[in-house]
């Protein structure tokens, strides 16, 4: 599975658990929730949560779900080879969530407000790496997108950005992939029927030959083989 997603999934999950019931709902896609994607196309959000990317009203789906979050998966921004592991490149990673509450809590209210679900959001989040092969999420800007009436008060919604890095590895120039087992990530290729490569000849034997003094010729020699099975 491709990080971005177990990373994306992470987020949800850890926002279900932490949050209790500050939200109806936390949705690892906004496809979940019968709305839309959003176009995070140089950083702009223009979606069917907003009618226009100039208009401050809410779409009425999105807006009777609050208080609700939407995590949403931006895609890599960046990629450069990495400094000291040749063969590998550091992928940049963005992660928003959509925060939607009430503008402002008061005694009627029973929910935290947006403002409070946006701090309890990058509280749960910053610094965590869910135990996966990624940096800790770093926090972002904080974006407001929008703002409705409902019941006579104001609702907005609240955009939340994270970002996060990984290591990718190439393959090495001119070879195909070689899944080592089911967990392997690029066990998809077998799956689909994709040109596959052997695995690496079995290790049995190294031979160490030594000169002196720079010499031509072989001086000593080591044998280092496997042992034998038991």
């Amino acid at each position: 599975m491709s990080l971005l997603i177990q990373v994306q999934d992470a987020i949800a999950d850890r926002l279900r658990q932490g949050l209790g019931r500050m939200v109806r709902e936390v949705a690892a896609d906004l496809d979940e929730t019968g709305l839309c994607g959003l176009d995070l196309a140089q950083g702009s959000f223009q979606s069917r949560l907003t009618p226009a990317a100039g208009s401050p009203g809410l779409n009425p789906q999105a807006l009777a779900r609050l208080p609700a979050l939407w995590t949403v998966a931006g895609g890599i921004s960046a990629c450069q080879p990495s400094a000291s592991l040749r063969q590998r490149y550091k992928a940049q990673a963005r992660f928003t969530v959509i925060v939607g509450d009430r503008l402002q809590a008061d005694h009627g209210y029973a929910g935290a407000g947006v403002w409070q679900l946006v701090y309890a959001v990058r509280r749960l989040l910053s610094a965590q790496d869910f135990g996966l092969a990624v940096s800790p999420l770093m926090p972002e800007q904080v974006r407001p997108l929008g703002q409705a009436q409902r019941d006579g008060q104001p609702w907005s919604l609240v955009a939340c950005d994270f970002s996060c890095h990984w290591l990718d590895e190439a393959l090495d120039n001119g070879h195909w992939p070689s899944p080592q087992g089911e967990a392997d990530p690029d066990q998809v290729f077998a799956r689909f029927g994709g040109r596959l490569e052997g695995p690496a000849a079995e290790w049995r034997s190294t031979r160490l030959d030594y000169s002196l003094d720079g010499k031509p010729g072989v001086k000593a020699q080591d044998v280092v083989k496997q042992p034998p099975s038991a």
